[in-house]
């Protein structure tokens, strides 16, 4: 462990996940973009997904790249690439300088997504490595929350106004780089030998899918069936502001909830999830079982992630725990992606015209999910991770 107790490198290996859910900030100015630069609905929404393509590309590529620069470097450039890229629009306002800016702005995203991960399991250990990743959880959730509010009220000077929030980038990759010490991930014996990825890994791959769909799922639903319980009138986004609050107390709290339950952290945050849907799928006409359901499903990204980064390297080995992460986070990519997909399937198996139907699906699929978990631990013992006390 290098300086755990240097209070501005915590605040640098935290602060570069501000940035992470940057690229949704100016999703808010789309409607403004599509006017000022006369272009169609589908080249507007264009430009508030471009970043997620090449986000996925590079969070491959990190890997290589930090194996030859070096993690600390390779997230500076990542930080770098991402503020150059987010503020371009400021200054030059044409859709195909925008899409570029994008693309560069993901690229930035996608270069050290997965390294903000592996710093804090290589710098730190045990609990107080547990307890960074659940606060890196919530620093995601407080920078989407406040870049979202910044760029909702820049828009009011100008729709290219918005795009300053990404100058943020700039200040942190100082930070990270004055404050934050170079680390190498240590490679086994068997490193010139290439080593085959542990099937768990895939499995968590398959986990992270799941998760990121259904809770996609949860917040894209949410306001129509509000809508069909109190009309069209009714306001449901204050509601959904909330689940960001929700999800960082719950990673703040992290720490705690893994020192008490160890591993069974991971059966309580799947037994959330299945309540939440459970609650969901019967709230037809029932705003107060809605209301559950959605603020349960807060919790559980907040607790899963941080209990599967910290325990990864149990069930990876030195040549593969950065490979494995970005596998993961690329998962959290798929699942936001096909989301829409999985509520239509989920729709059609169901058979039903309700809204809330597909959730009777998503409770059973965490159900199996709850039960394999069990399972597999109890065959495995000797495999099992164990909480450092």
């Amino acid at each position: 462990m290098k300086n755990p107790n240097n209070v501005l490198q915590t605040v640098g290996v935290l602060s570069i996940s501000l940035m992470l859910p940057s690229s949704q900030a100016i999703n808010g100015v789309i409607p403004q973009m599509k006017e000022a630069l006369n272009i169609s609905q589908s080249q507007s929404e264009l430009l508030g997904t471009a970043p997620s393509i090449t986000v996925i590309l590079f969070i491959l590529l990190s890997s290589y790249v930090a194996d030859k620069l070096g993690m600390r470097k390779t997230i500076i450039i990542g930080l770098l690439l991402a503020g150059i890229g987010g503020i371009l629009p400021v200054f030059v306002a044409n859709f195909p300088i925008v899409l570029i800016s994008r693309i560069i702005l993901g690229a930035g995203l996608g270069l050290y997504n997965s390294l903000a991960v592996t710093y804090i399991s290589a710098l730190y250990t045990g609990n107080a490595r547990a307890s960074l990743l659940g606060m890196r959880s919530s620093m995601e959730a407080i920078g989407q929350t406040v870049l979202i509010f910044l760029a909702g009220i820049l828009v009011n000077i100008s729709w290219t106004a918005s795009f300053s929030v990404y100058a943020l980038a700039f200040p942190i990759a100082l930070l990270f780089a004055l404050r934050v010490p170079e680390v190498k991930i240590e490679k086994s014996e068997s490193g010139s030998v290439k080593e085959k990825m542990n099937p768990a890994v895939y499995a968590l791959v398959l986990f992270a899918i799941l998760l990121v769909m259904n809770s996609i799922a949860i917040s894209v639903r949410f306001s129509s069936i509000v809508t069909e319980i109190n009309g069209s009138a009714f306001n449901a986004s204050n509601y959904l502001a909330l689940m960001p609050i929700l999800g960082i107390a719950a990673g703040f709290i992290f720490g705690a909830v893994n020192r008490t339950f160890g591993n069974k952290t991971m059966y309580l945050g799947i037994g959330f999830f299945i309540l939440s849907n459970v609650f969901i799928a019967m709230s037809s006409g029932n705003m107060v079982l809605l209301l559950l359901g959605l603020f349960l499903s807060s919790i559980p990204g907040a607790w899963y992630f941080p209990f599967i980064f910290s325990n990864l390297d149990r069930i990876t080995t030195k040549n593969t725990v950065n490979l494995a992460t970005s596998l993961i986070f690329i998962g959290c990519n798929i699942g936001n992606f096909i989301a829409p997909i999985a509520m239509s399937f989920t729709q059609m198996i169901t058979g039903s015209n309700e809204l809330t139907a597909p959730f009777y699906v998503f409770a059973v699929l965490f159900i199996l999910v709850l039960l394999v978990t069990i399972f597999a631990n109890q065959k495995r013992p000797q495999e099992r991770i164990k909480q450092d006390i």
